[in-house]
């Protein structure tokens, strides 16, 4: 008998189909996805981007109209009258740990970040702060050093509180102990911070070699520098937006209002030294006095963009509990369910 050609790999005759019995199976020809038309697309767009545009909305409508700016210029207010007291403290603990040069250089690195004409405004009163600075004041002033500089501090936590809408801020003494302690907790952290960035230099080095054997860019070490201070001003921003406020938090919770908040002074520095070089005439209104009016108004323009950085994470944050709120709801009415009024 002749072996049957299926059995080994062969097409075979063609099967008649049998009566009362399916034929054979045929796959059915592939379908062509279609494209999604005009209205459809347009409804998938927009419900993506309504809950964006509701938090944004809310957002400017929070910072707009519940007095954001007002705190925003006690804050400024407050920061340049506490910057000092601060760098006297930082500058004295670091005197006592030999690392004056070191905290020197990284004033120095916060400085190449704000515009040059605020700089060239901070630069002399910073240098003589740094040179007059001495162990003694740690042990003479240290208190009242601490306090003012606990007091801008102070004014960021009465902005976040009311960003975060707190309905109970805490205690003014408790509230000032805790800026004391943060106060002083920020001077040893960026005395940490500064030690452990010594061997800088040392990289400095390294990238100058490189850039005169045109194996890097010469002006690598100069962007390195501005993402490295770049890359601390986020972390402090997302530190204060989780120590200041009266709830609880999560780091999740203030990223985006950090992220806006760095991205959004650093285009607006840009634009603010590139607005004084080109057009502003200060000095014909405000005189001598126009190199510290224009120093405070980047304060105030700062500590707007911080607050908005908070109304904004506030603002998320209110919307997720609301959706969290609404399927919680929807799936009570499907169980049947009846939810504690709260």
């Amino acid at each position: 008998m002749a072996p049957d050609p299926r059995q080994r790999g062969l097409p075979g005759p063609a099967l008649e189909p049998i009566a009362g019995l399916p034929g054979p199976f045929v796959p059915a020809p592939p379908r062509r996805r279609r494209l999604p038309d005009r209205r459809t697309l347009a409804k998938r767009v927009r419900t993506r981007v309504t809950p964006f545009r509701a938090v944004l909305r809310d957002a400017l409508h929070d910072f707009f109209f519940g007095d954001s700016l007002i705190h925003a210029g006690y804050v400024a207010f407050t920061a340049l009258f506490a910057a000092f007291p601060f760098l006297i403290f930082l500058l004295s603990l670091a005197g006592l740990a030999g690392q004056t040069e070191a905290v020197g250089r990284s004033i120095e690195l916060a400085l190449e970040l704000i515009p040059p004409e605020v700089a060239s405004v901070l630069r002399p009163a910073v240098e003589e702060v740094i040179r007059g600075a001495s162990a003694g004041v740690l042990t003479i002033s240290i208190l009242l050093s601490v306090w003012f500089a606990s007091s801008g501090l102070e004014s960021l936590r009465h902005a976040v509180n009311h960003a975060y809408k707190v309905p109970e801020p805490p205690h003014f003494l408790i509230g000032r102990l805790q800026s004391i302690l943060l106060t002083i907790a920020s001077a040893v952290v960026i005395l940490i911070v500064t030690v452990a960035l010594v061997g800088w230099p040392v990289v400095r080095d390294i990238v100058a070699w490189l850039s005169e054997r045109t194996v890097f860019e010469r002006n690598l070490y100069a962007l390195a520098r501005y993402l490295l201070g770049i890359g601390l001003l986020f972390a402090l921003i997302c530190t204060l937006y989780l120590l200041l406020p009266a709830i609880d938090l999560r780091l999740a919770d203030v990223v985006p209002g950090a992220l806006f908040a760095v991205l959004a002074w650093t285009a607006i520095a840009e634009a603010f030294s590139w607005y004084l070089r080109n057009f502003a005439r200060y000095s014909l209104i405000y005189g001598s006095l126009a190199g510290v009016v224009l120093t405070l108004f980047f304060f105030y323009i700062s500590a707007a963009l911080f607050i908005f950085g908070a109304v904004l994470n506030s603002a998320i944050r209110r919307h997720r509990i609301e959706r969290a709120r609404a399927a919680q709801r929807g799936d009570a009415a499907d169980t049947g369910e009846t939810l504690p009024v709260t």
